[in-house]
């Protein structure tokens, strides 16, 4: 979305998107909603080239000739060798390298991430584009890493500026699952590679823009810029509050987004369960809706239960991204449970402030969601220690007569995309008109 947004406001069909080949879309797709193209962009559509399928293939087939030239007899005892197992040593630890063996094989296949077989396609069809449409600059975001790897190696082979965009920490990403230390250092290499190259490079927050100065101080800090993520006020115009899932005497707060492993709404859950019980007789009450998958480390329904009974907790399917949002423009709160992340801040916040409701960031104050949230007025905070706080600011909302005067917050405005795509259009002049 966040490259939409860029297309939307600052191309008018001066640009070429490269990327893959479209997935089936199904009901739950949240982008179901966009109509391709943009703004006249040409898009151009490149399969990746995935090698390890192509060896699962060949090990299928070399398998199904190897089966067919044995005798009934020889393929019953191959079969039974298979099966049989033994608990010597040496045996387990020979499996045990066997498999390492085929971990590293995969992730190589997949290197840097999941769209790495994308990349070697993706840079003879760029340099053709660049080549046959005169293209001034590159532009380049991540993630997946394998987008900017991408438009480094078409910058390198056709010697056009680039500017790499960082949605999110590459190095020191705390949902990062390891490759092994061979192909961690690879990526660490990489991105250095990129980022050297580049005649720009933005980051999404401060914290992520200050981590990189202080990587590369060989680097000129002009090279890094901070281009935050925000909202674009034409998606919101023809948002309607779809109709209220309790009565107008409850304090109905909203999530839409998957909850799982440290994003987890206990807490909350905790406050909205104390919270009731004090409210008592005051005929309000306190519900929490969530919209989206939840995969958690316990069973939520099941120590909530008390909560799905009464109508405290709504449990909700993924839905696609604008019936997220008139669900949330029908809610009294909006919702943030973000870890204290250092560098990262959830999407979701510029679309709580594009439909302009009163938030509770559930967060850290010193992570990169906290910091704005304080330094921007961005809504309340609370930590995940804070149940007892947490319950008060829920019972002073469920008794504010004004909620429903809310006007919206005093910076808000200062994340509308119109603003943040000025930046990019100066860098990108930069980048085309220096010597």
């Amino acid at each position: 979305m966040r490259t939409v947004k860029f297309v939307r406001n600052l191309t008018n069909g001066r640009c070429h998107v490269l990327t893959t080949s479209p997935q089936t879309k199904s009901s739950h797709d949240a982008l179901a909603h966009l109509h391709l193209p943009i703004n006249r962009e040409q898009i151009h559509r490149v399969k990746s080239l995935d090698i390890f399928k192509f060896l699962l293939w060949v090990r299928k087939r070399i398998r199904l000739l190897r089966s067919s030239s044995k005798n009934p007899e020889s393929l019953e005892k191959t079969v039974q060798s298979v099966l049989k197992t033994s608990n010597t040593d040496g045996e387990v630890a020979s499996r045990s390298k066997v498999q390492k063996f085929k971990d590293f094989i995969y992730d190589a296949c997949y290197f840097p991430d999941q769209a790495g077989p994308w990349i070697i396609p993706a840079v003879i069809r760029g340099i053709g584009v660049v080549k046959e449409h005169k293209v001034d600059a590159i532009f380049a975001t991540g993630s997946p890493w394998s987008g900017l790897v991408a438009g480094y190696l078409i910058s390198r082979l056709s010697s056009r500026p680039l500017i790499v965009d960082f949605r999110d920490p590459w190095m020191n990403n705390p949902f990062h699952q390891s490759k092994g230390r061979l192909l961690d250092n690879w990526s660490a290499r990489l991105e250095r590679r990129v980022v050297k190259h580049a005649s720009a490079v933005s980051l999404n927050t401060d914290p992520l823009h200050a981590e990189f100065i202080h990587r590369y101080p060989d680097e000129p800090a002009s090279k890094f810029f901070v281009m935050p993520n925000g909202f674009d006020s034409s998606e919101f115009q023809d948002i309607v509050a779809e109709p209220r899932v309790t009565d107008q005497q409850a304090l109905l707060l909203c999530h839409a987004g998957f909850l799982y492993g440290v994003r987890d709404p206990a807490v909350l859950l905790e406050a909205i369960r104390a919270a009731n019980r004090q409210l008592g007789d005051s005929g309000r009450k306190i519900v929490f809706r969530q919209i989206g998958d939840v995969n958690l480390g316990y069973d939520l329904k099941e120590r909530f239960s008390d909560l799905l009974q009464d109508g405290s907790l709504i449990l909700d399917h993924a839905r696609p991204y604008k019936e997220c949002l008139s669900a949330l423009a029908s809610a009294d709160l909006v919702v943030n449970v973000q870890p204290g992340t250092r560098t990262q801040i959830p999407s979701k916040l510029y679309d709580y402030l594009a439909i302009n409701k009163p938030i509770i960031n559930i967060t850290s104050p010193d992570g990169a969601l906290g910091t704005l949230v304080m330094n921007k007025k961005l809504g309340d905070l609370v930590s995940f220690e804070e149940e007892s706080q947490l319950t008060e600011l829920l019972k002073a909302y469920a008794l504010d007569e004004n909620l429903s005067s809310f006007s919206g917050y005093e910076n808000r405005n200062e994340f509308e995309i119109s603003h943040i795509t000025q930046t990019l259009a100066q860098r990108f002049d930069e980048c085309v008109n220096s010597p």
